[in-house]
């Protein structure tokens, strides 16, 4: 919002009488302090090599402006917290800053509600649990989940964290994920699991992880069973849809692990249709079982 001030200056006498007219404008104090958060997260999200505003946010600004920057939010209705997290890695320090300066570690000062922080969510419904298990930043993902952030937070089509850490091969995320109690059998709004969304991928180590974290022991559990007879919306199992993907290994791997080689989605398509060159070794396989 701009306030515009204009000024009418008459000068002269009779005839020669001259108007200028001068305008001020002037920015309004909701103004300076949308430009004054948008600054504060910037530096959240600064992609400057090198650059890592981790000591602004832990030590250079005082209570009440780190204050400030907690309440901030972007277009997209994203935190500073958030737009730390999109950074993985390069935006660990600062995240880790923001949290502890919120209370997580021991200097923390309580200046503001932490778990209320790692639970918010930006526009699109993503927390910052979210962020960081898609862009694969275990130590952050770690962070979060200690202060309270649920693991198993929803998106709009129904997706945990673990299933964008299952799809783009994050296994460290997902021990992670794990370890904090999140559901490794959960299902999106399309009904893909975990389990499907790595083997769409071929996401081998984790379609390995996911198995052994659901049947520890060598004999296949009823859990692990369960996901692996698990379908999609579209009747399809992990299997089928690492046929379907062309993921010729991760249906190799499924069938190892003792998934149903015979099975048929909705549209009666099994094996035989999607990937007819792995018949004979997905059913010898089985035999040996």
């Amino acid at each position: 919002m701009r306030v515009v001030v204009v000024f009418v200056v008459v000068e002269g006498e009779g005839e020669r009488v001259v108007k200028r007219v001068r305008v001020f404008v002037c920015e309004s104090k909701s103004k300076s302090l949308a430009r004054w958060r948008m600054d504060a997260l910037e530096r959240a999200s600064d992609e400057t090599p090198g650059s890592d505003h981790a000591g602004w946010f832990a030590r250079e600004c005082d209570d009440e402006t780190f204050t400030r920057a907690m309440g901030a939010r972007d277009d997209d209705g994203r935190s500073a917290l958030h737009r730390a997290c999109a950074r993985g890695r390069r935006g660990a320090a600062t995240a880790r800053a923001i949290l502890e300066r919120c209370g997580e570690g021991e200097q923390g000062r309580a200046l503001w509600d932490v778990k209320a922080l790692v639970r918010q969510t930006d526009e699109g419904d993503w927390t910052p649990l979210h962020t960081s298990a898609s862009v694969g930043d275990a130590e952050t993902a770690a962070a979060l989940a200690r202060c309270g952030a649920k693991v198993d937070a929803r998106t709009p089509g129904g997706q945990t964290p673990g299933h964008y850490a299952a799809s783009k091969g994050h296994l460290d995320v997902l021990e992670v994920l794990a370890n904090a109690g999140a559901d490794m059998t959960a299902t999106d709004n399309v009904g893909a699991t975990l389990l499907h969304r790595a083997s769409g991928q071929g996401r081998l180590g984790v379609l390995d992880f996911l198995m052994e974290r659901l049947s520890p022991t060598a004999e296949l559990s009823k859990e692990a069973r369960r996901a692996l007879e698990a379908r999609d919306n579209g009747g399809r199992t992990a299997l089928l849809v690492a046929c379907e993907a062309g993921q010729e290994e991760a249906a190799i791997r499924l069938a190892r692990h003792g998934a149903d080689v015979e099975a048929k989605d909705a549209d009666k398509r099994g094996v035989a249709e999607l990937a007819p060159k792995l018949v004979s070794m997905l059913k010898q396989i089985a035999a040996e079982r």
